[in-house]
């Protein structure tokens, strides 16, 4: 059996963002620089720049040009959830959240392709996923994907975090930018039936675009939210 190893760059990450945790390095606190940091862990610029990189897509620093990279006063995981405040609203009760992925399947459907800037008859990666607090659904959520991986890749573990997580891990793709258009809306029964409300409930809708550092839209995301149970949230820092 082949034996898996951490990249450097991830390692690097997690070495940064436990310092960070653990209050090593604080809010405000301008991190080692490029070269320090390629001597304390004996590897080359490009797994730091990579490191620096996802620690700052992930919100936990923040780079400012020709000064270096600080701590944010913010340390989200996943841009979704941190976008929509998820994430910050239960963060002491992380382990108290799941996703299952109830669906998956290459369609063809030509509007969204078209929003997914690809070729009208191109293949695209359909998933239906249901997010729960403590067993009870959230979120019910419809992505559409470029095939930039396999279907199989996205249903080997039906449970996994996030889907921009997995295009990282898989495909070393990232999230930069989103774009949402928030409605509210009355359920139709499928999706009352996902989220387990009666039919005809008030649900809010959201349609999210998210884009990689090249301004490639790679996932269409629809999603509804049980709002009895959760408002949705912004945070925004300028």
């Amino acid at each position: 059996m082949a034996i898996q190893t951490t990249p450097a760059y991830q390692k690097i990450y997690n070495a940064i963002k436990q310092k960070i945790d653990d209050g090593l390095y604080n809010v405000g606190e301008i991190l080692p620089s490029e070269m320090e940091l390629e001597k304390l862990f004996t590897v080359s610029r490009t797994p730091v720049r990579q490191a620096l990189k996802q620690l700052e897509n992930d919100g936990i620093i923040y780079r400012v040009q020709g000064k270096g990279s600080f701590v944010s006063n913010r340390q989200p995981k996943e841009s979704w959830t941190s976008m929509s405040g998820f994430r910050n609203h239960y963060s002491n009760e992380w382990e108290k959240i799941s996703v299952r992925t109830i669906e998956g399947k290459v369609v063809k459907n030509p509007l969204f392709a078209k929003l997914l800037e690809v070729d009208e008859e191109e293949n695209l990666i359909y998933l239906k996923r249901i997010r729960y607090l403590n067993n009870q659904p959230m979120f019910y959520l419809e992505h559409y994907l470029r095939p930039l991986i396999p279907l199989k890749d996205y249903m080997e573990n039906t449970s996994f975090s996030s889907v921009q997580q997995l295009l990282k891990e898989k495909k070393n793709i990232d999230i930069l930018e989103v774009e949402d258009e928030i409605e509210a809306v009355i359920a139709d029964p499928y999706v009352a039936g996902a989220l387990q409300i009666p039919d005809s409930s008030a649900v809010l809708k959201g349609t999210r675009i998210s884009y990689d550092e090249n301004k490639v839209p790679i996932d269409l995301n629809i999603f509804h939210i049980n709002t009895k149970t959760w408002k949705y949230h912004s945070y925004y820092r300028y």
